[in-house]
């Protein structure tokens, strides 16, 4: 019968190694997902709800995604959107809305352009709003 050969130590093969690597992986995923959330699912369904009753009779959703709604966003950030939204709408009376209601229509507006959500709302914080990035510029 063949002798035994001493081992120099524990070894691993790849399949002992794998699932942490994958799980690193994963946390890391989730962690990048976390930091680049701007809204949450609730709040743009909040978002939805007011948008179909209220911005649908002037408003096409198109008009809120798409190409032409990234060109006309590109390089600009989310309290530029809110600044566009709060200062001219709804029509007859800018501004005039609850500062929430304005935030869960961006929040939907965002959802529609597929921006990641997340555990946390978008604030009224305009410093936070200056760096969550709409459409970057492409060099």
């Amino acid at each position: 019968s063949p002798e035994a050969v001493p081992s120099a130590g524990p070894t691993q093969s790849a399949d002992d190694v794998a699932p942490v690597v994958v799980a690193t992986e994963v946390i890391e995923a989730e962690e990048e997902a976390a930091a680049l959330s701007y809204y949450t699912r609730t709040q743009a369904s909040r978002g939805d709800r007011f948008f179909e009753e209220t911005c649908l009779s002037c408003h096409s959703s198109s008009e809120f995604r798409g190409r032409s709604f990234q060109r006309t966003w590109r390089g600009r950030s989310v309290a530029d959107l809110y600044d566009e939204v709060v200062y001219t709408m709804p029509d007859d009376n800018p501004g005039g809305l609850p500062t929430q209601t304005y935030l869960d229509v961006i929040a939907y507006i965002l959802q529609m352009n597929r921006f990641a959500e997340g555990d946390i709302e978008l604030s009224s914080d305009y410093d936070v709003m200056q760096e969550l990035p709409l459409f970057p510029r492409t060099p």
